[in-house]
């Protein structure tokens, strides 16, 4: 994980909040999982939590009970990532019914090849939310930061 930003060209420390979370949803997120996190969104609520959804983790596709822990050590990877980069945060794994509008049937895996035989995973029933809690310091860099 220490290579991919110079592997993704981005070579730059990240200082903001939205840049790191940006980062981790979609490099990270890519490299790890194959494709980007389905949704960024930061808190209505809470100016210091922001969550990313994934609508169909990988890691937990197959677990028929306790994908919560299967989710929880995706949020582990998210805190590690957001530790070391500076951003002290608390990562917790949250579990959403899925919108019965969502429409498809899961997410193909392996490519050109597995979408030409139909293989993919199955849909799973919740949705994975993380939701990452910054510290005060953080935030308050962070606004120090914004009006610079």
């Amino acid at each position: 994980l220490e290579l991919l930003p110079f592997r993704s060209r981005e070579t730059k420390r990240e200082t903001r909040i939205m840049s790191i979370l940006q980062f981790i949803s979609t490099s990270v997120w890519k490299h790890l999982f194959g494709k980007g996190a389905d949704s960024l969104e930061r808190s209505i609520d809470n100016a210091d939590e922001y969550m990313i959804f994934d609508n169909n983790p990988i890691t937990s596709t197959f677990l028929s009970s306790h994908q919560i822990s299967a989710d929880a050590y995706i949020s582990g990877i998210i805190a590690g990532i957001c530790e070391g980069a500076g951003f002290t945060a608390r990562v917790t794994a949250h579990s959403l019914a899925a919108d019965e509008g969502d429409g498809g049937t899961g997410s193909t895996v392996g490519g050109r090849g597995a979408m030409e035989s139909g293989f993919s995973l199955p849909r799973r029933k919740d949705k994975a939310v993380f939701l990452v809690k910054f510290s005060e310091k953080v935030l308050e860099r962070d606004a120090a930061l914004a009006n610079r």
